[in-house]
C-alpha cells in the first residue's frame, strides 16, 4: 500500500481523502470529495473543495485481499 503526503494541494478526482485544518486543534476527517469538487462536512454541510483551508492526502485506496 502506497503511503499518504499531506499536501495543501486540493483533490482534483471523486474519492474519499484525509483532511486536516490549519489550527492545531482541528479534528482529522476523512471526507468524500465527488465528481464535480464537492464534499460534505460532518454536520452535513457541503462546500467546494477549492475554498477549504487545511490540508489534503489520498485520495484513499481500498485494502489489499490477504
Amino acid at each position: 500500500m502506497a503511503s499518504l503526503t499531506w499536501t495543501s494541494a486540493k483533490p482534483k478526482r471523486a474519492g474519499w481523502y484525509w483532511w486536516r485544518g490549519l489550527d492545531q486543534d482541528t479534528e482529522l476527517l476523512i471526507l468524500f470529495v465527488d465528481e464535480v469538487g464537492y464534499f460534505q462536512w460532518p454536520d452535513g454541510a457541503s462546500q467546494e473543495v477549492g475554498l477549504t483551508k487545511g490540508q489534503w492526502a489520498g485520495p484513499l485506496q481500498p485494502p489489499e485481499e490477504a
